[in-house]
Order: C-alpha cells, then structure tokens, then sequence
C-alpha cells in the first residue's frame, strides 16, 4: 500500500513484513527531504510498527541542514513513535554513502539498525523480527 509518493520519495507499508518501506528516488533537500521522512513517522503511528525499511540505492548526498534536522529533531520523534528496528539498504553512490554514515554516526544506539547492500536481504532480515 502506498502511503506517500513524491518525485523524490515514495513511504508504503508491507503487510508480509509488518514494516514501512522508504524509498529514496531522487535528489531531496529541505522540505522535499523532510516531507517524506516525516511520513514514516506517520505510517508507523498509524500501523503501530516498529519496523523501517530505507531503500537508499537511488538516494543522493544529504545537505548538512537536513543531517543536522535529522540528528538533533527527526529521530528523537522516531523513536517516540516506536520504531526500534531500521534497515538500511545502502546507496549505489559514494557521496550518498558518506552522508548516511554521517547521519547514522551522529545517532545514539538506543536502535538496532543494519546495513545491507541489496533489497532482499534487509527484507530478510525484518521479516525475522517479530
């Protein structure tokens, strides 16, 4: 089911895995970059799920603004909302790998997140989660 769609983004939820699906699919910075992020937080209210999916291969670098609202104000909400478990298929592209570890880096660890390099296996992995 689709939840969200934007040129930059599309937020779903998976009914088999029990989780919110986040996929990246262009280049985002302020209100288009936080739009869809906030969304997730939205879905997983509704769904009461604690599990994220972020589908980050298509995803560019993220601003410095956006790593920093993300840090100091998005992921305290996330965790308010109950999502306690994130994976993180990680971007096909250099720069926008460097900005994720910036981003998951600067987080506390009161979350367990895995990386993975392919869709299939971070789906693996949630789907063991209960």
């Amino acid at each position: 089911m689709i939840y969200y769609e934007s040129p930059q983004a599309k937020v779903s939820w998976n009914e088999a895995v029990k989780a919110v699906i986040f996929e990246w699919k262009s280049f985002a910075q302020g209100e288009q970059y936080r739009t869809p992020i906030n969304k997730i937080l939205d879905l997983a209210v509704q769904k009461q799920s604690k599990k994220v999916l972020y589908d980050c291969r298509k995803m560019s670098a993220i601003s410095q603004d956006d790593q920093n609202w993300v840090a100091q104000d998005w992921y305290a909400r996330s965790i308010e909302a109950g999502i306690n478990y994130s994976a993180i298929v990680l971007p096909e592209k250099v720069i926008a790998k460097s900005s994720v570890n910036r981003v998951t880096s600067a987080l506390d660890s009161s979350k367990t997140s895995e990386e993975f390099d392919n869709l299939e296996e971070a789906v693996q992995w949630l789907s063991k989660i209960n």
